[in-house]
């Protein structure tokens, strides 16, 4: 039986795309700030807010992008129109930001943004810039490279088989020579950064939207198998398996190598339960907090906000003060606030045009 697909706009999940932006803002703030939280402090150091958010994102997109791709394919709408507005969506204030941190320090990493392999250059040795932060938008393009295409050339059947049979495997894979191949510093940054290892948490949220007809018509069912899978995240979590034996004396239930792998499951299965706790939201729900205006405020602006406030927080956030980083926050978000409004919102409605925007109701993502 075929499943009836809209891609109408979910309010609860700008409100967690706000969320995620906002641990990646937590991950980037300085540690060393005078007056920083202790407790925020033991809360960093038990899961890396930088990884969780970003694997927020990754689960998300794949979950947007998909439902969108799934409703157009059913309406024989060519994949070229979803591409078109991809490339609208996403390059204009990405290469804009690179022109002006090219005007203002050069530096080799800018050539590697530019071509979207800054995660490879990272991972082997580019070292750590203001603009680091652009490897998950590389991860995010290689993997809109292939996986528009593959759904609309070979359809969903055949598409869902490859995130089962060759995106899982490659992923594992990856993580298990970068392991016995890469000196342990260099198998961490690959891990973190590389393509075929993050393609994992997007393909989840490919296989999510695959599921959402029946997540939305067993609520319950699919509420509690989010539970479960938030609670083996957290049994999975550095946490639990490193910080919390350490602190009692006691050895790590994990080798150093491990540590990196264990992160990114963990970050996997909190993002994933709570992508489903978020879709299976009842009326009374404490998670309809999420659709708070404030939050979805936060969720719509999120692109500029990632990609505006590493450089922004290196221009004014340091030397790291109270001051300081409450400067380059605020700078933050008064700059991706005036993008969203002078650039992206313009350009947005102008893809919208296209076929599969507008006219079948699909918010661009």
């Amino acid at each position: 039986m075929s499943e009836t697909r809209t891609a109408s706009h979910l309010p609860i999940l700008d409100g967690l795309r706000g969320i995620a932006v906002l641990l990646v803002l937590w991950a980037h703030l300085s540690p060393a700030m005078p007056g920083y939280p202790e407790w925020l402090l033991k809360a960093r150091f038990l899961h890396d807010p930088g990884i969780q958010g970003v694997d927020l994102f990754f689960v998300l997109s794949g979950f947007l992008i998909t439902r969108i791709l799934l409703l157009e394919h059913e309406q024989a709408i060519p994949v070229r129109w979803f591409l078109l507005r991809r490339v609208l969506r996403i390059f204009p204030i990405y290469y804009l930001l690179l022109v002006i941190v090219w005007a203002t320090r050069g530096g080799p990493d800018i050539g590697w943004c530019a071509v979207y392999l800054s995660n490879f250059y990272f991972a082997f040795g580019g070292g750590v810039t203001s603009l680091t932060h652009t490897w998950s938008l590389c991860v995010e393009e290689h993997f809109y490279l292939l996986w528009p295409p593959i759904l609309a050339l070979a359809g969903p059947a055949a598409a869902r088989r490859f995130l089962v049979w060759l995106v899982g495997p490659l992923a594992i894979t990856s993580v298990v020579l970068a392991l016995y191949l890469l000196e342990p510093a260099t198998a961490e940054l690959a891990q973190r950064y590389t393509s075929p290892v993050r393609f994992f948490s997007l393909g989840v949220g490919c296989l999510l939207a695959f599921g959402e007809g029946r997540i939305h018509h067993h609520p319950r069912r699919y509420a509690w198998l989010g539970i479960t899978l938030l609670l083996l995240g957290a049994l999975s979590s550095n946490a639990a398996l490193v910080v919390l034996p350490m602190m009692n004396s006691r050895a790590p239930l994990l080798p150093p190598s491990l540590f990196q792998a264990s992160y990114l499951l963990s970050a996997v299965l909190l993002s994933t339960g709570t992508m489903l706790c978020c879709l299976c939201a009842g009326r009374y729900s404490p998670l309809q907090l999420l659709r708070a205006a404030p939050l979805r405020a936060v969720g719509r602006i999120s692109y500029g906000l990632y990609l505006y406030h590493m450089p922004i927080f290196r221009w004014l956030g340091e030397p790291a003060t109270l001051g300081s980083q409450a400067l380059a926050v605020a700078a933050s978000f008064a700059a991706a606030t005036a993008s969203y409004s002078a650039i992206e919102r313009p350009i947005l409605r102008f893809g919208a045009r296209f076929r599969g925007a507008r006219r079948h109701g699909a918010k661009p993502v």
